[in-house]
């Protein structure tokens, strides 16, 4: 199950940048190169990206790039672990998670610090508040997947996570995979798919 991508020349016109701008932010990895996808179309090597993904990351750009240099912009949206989890950075993140959700993971891992949470289980606590505040899962599923993320956490690459919810017979499953190569099948009920590394831009205001 891959995320939808979107053509170089589609990209272009749809958002009115140019090549050269696109070009521009991948060198100073405002766009990471590996959202550059070469595929083969009927006219040959054509470069694709995640959709969605670059299409916040450009709305992004556009609103930073009159008030804050192209390198500025490259600081706020790297996914370093050691920049994120600085503690004025995860005080950012944090001032966006209610405090029920806060609570929710204190009560699962109380001997770890908040301002020393990393990139990863930053993003996952913006989605646990997104997704239980609509309702769509309960609290103990919720703790289900702080807890898978917990485990393996030093192994979640965030540009590339994706984050599935199946119920099933009843029994739900959470599976974090990558979006080019998890497979799930169709019978299913698929209740959540999305990529985690979108979090990360939700939280840049």
């Amino acid at each position: 199950m891959g995320e939808e991508l979107i053509s170089k020349k589609d990209l272009l016109q749809l958002t009115g940048i140019s090549y050269g701008q696109l070009y521009r932010w991948k060198r100073k990895n405002i766009i990471p190169e590996e959202w550059f996808m070469k595929k083969s179309s009927f006219t040959g090597q054509e470069t694709f990206f995640p959709k969605q993904r670059i299409l916040d990351r450009i709305e992004k750009i556009k609103e930073l790039k009159d008030d804050q240099s192209l390198d500025d912009i490259a600081r706020v949206f790297s996914v370093n672990e050691e920049i994120v989890s600085d503690r004025g950075n995860a005080t950012i993140f944090l001032e966006q998670i209610p405090k029920q959700v806060v609570q929710i993971y204190q009560s699962l891992f109380p001997n770890t610090k908040l301002e020393h949470l990393g990139t990863v289980q930053l993003c996952s606590l913006l989605f646990v508040n997104e997704w239980l505040s609509n309702g769509s899962v309960t609290i103990e599923e919720i703790k289900q997947f702080l807890n898978l993320v917990e485990t393996h956490k030093n192994q979640i690459n965030l540009d590339e996570a994706t984050v599935i919810y199946i119920r099933k017979f009843g029994m739900g499953t959470w599976i974090i995979g990558n979006q080019h190569e998890t497979f799930v099948d169709q019978k299913d009920s698929i209740l959540i798919n999305v990529t985690l590394s979108n979090y990360l831009n939700k939280s840049i205001k």
